[in-house]
């Protein structure tokens, strides 16, 4: 490829050992460089086209800067794997531990071991297990954010469950190892959201509910959960002011629901994390009343199944 195609592949970058291995002499870089026509970006690497960089430009010239062995990690890698569709501000790079590196204006470097890197429009990503990891492992973040994140790349089929189990179980630390080995098994299933996971992990399981069925398919609708064999069907929204429009396509669908033989049981947020054993015990009621002959489990000593367990 010559300099030329090579700058334009690289949306308007290049660096000093490519151009020079394209023919070009130092002092023929040191020319444009000096006449306007090339802008040194930062040591070794130059913006060669007039005008502002994109952000592919920018990516491409952080690259550079780091040199062999990076890749775009965190919400760049995220973009370009096309699970977010807004670039960020400020873009991260991964750096094989032990690298020093000086870095760009509006980049910023993070050394991790064991880089496992894709080409994502032409640009060095780290992989897609390794990119949600390192979004869940980032200061800060909390296990729900954690599981949502899972979930999204899941959903839009960039990894899958068992994938990012086996990435996880090959990571030495972690800081929401256990959560997520946890919810991974339950995404795996079906979950698509933290409400789905929060609902298996904090209701169903720890209070002995039979096991049900995630993201039927209702004709173009899926339900969250169904107790298939006593027609009970379960929703979970975590969405603030779930109203108007979306009321309503709720309520038909529950009328649709119950002209089938199926009951509908609905929660939000404050009855799936703030009030677990409550819901639970309301489900096992619904299931009872249906036929259902297990009885529920306390989960502690101040669960409200346990005055129905000591029935």
């Amino acid at each position: 490829m010559d300099l030329e195609a090579l700058i334009h592949a690289q949306h308007g970058v290049c660096s000093l050992a490519q151009a020079v291995g394209a023919g070009l002499s130092e002092d023929g870089v040191r020319w444009r460089v000096a006449s306007g026509r090339w802008t040194r970006l930062g040591r070794g690497v130059y913006r060669a086209q007039t005008g502002e960089l994109d952000w592919l430009g920018r990516a491409h010239a952080a690259l550079l800067r780091g040199g062999d062995g990076c890749a775009l990690s965190l919400r760049a890698a995220e973009h370009l794997h096309g699970v977010a569709p807004t670039p960020p501000a400020v873009i991260t790079l991964a750096v094989p531990a032990g690298r020093s590196v000086t870095r760009l204006p509006g980049t910023r470097f993070r050394r991790h071991v064991g880089l496992e890197v894709v080409r994502r429009r032409g640009l060095a990503v780290t992989s897609a297990e390794q990119t949600v990891l390192d979004l869940a492992d980032q200061t800060g973040v909390e296990w729900r954010e954690a599981v949502a994140t899972a979930a999204r790349w899941v959903q839009k089929r960039r990894t899958t469950a068992e994938a990012l189990s086996c990435a996880l179980a090959g990571r030495a630390r972690h800081r929401h190892r256990r959560i997520l080995t946890v919810a991974l098994g339950v995404v795996a299933d079906g979950a698509e959201s933290v409400m789905e996971v929060s609902y298996v992990r904090r209701v169903e399981r720890p209070h002995a509910l039979p096991r049900a069925s995630m993201q039927v398919r209702d004709g173009i609708r899926r339900r969250d959960f169904e107790y298939e064999a006593w027609k009970v069907v379960v929703e979970v929204d975590g969405r603030l002011g779930h109203e108007g429009e979306h009321l309503a396509k709720d309520r038909r669908r529950d009328r649709q629901a119950l002209g089938r033989g199926r009951v509908t049981l609905r929660a939000g947020w404050v009855d799936v994390d703030a009030d677990p054993c409550s819901l639970a015990v309301d489900v096992h009621a619904a299931l009872r009343a249906r036929g259902f002959s297990g009885s529920i489990r306390a989960c502690g000593p101040y669960c409200a199944a346990r005055r129905v367990a000591a029935a």
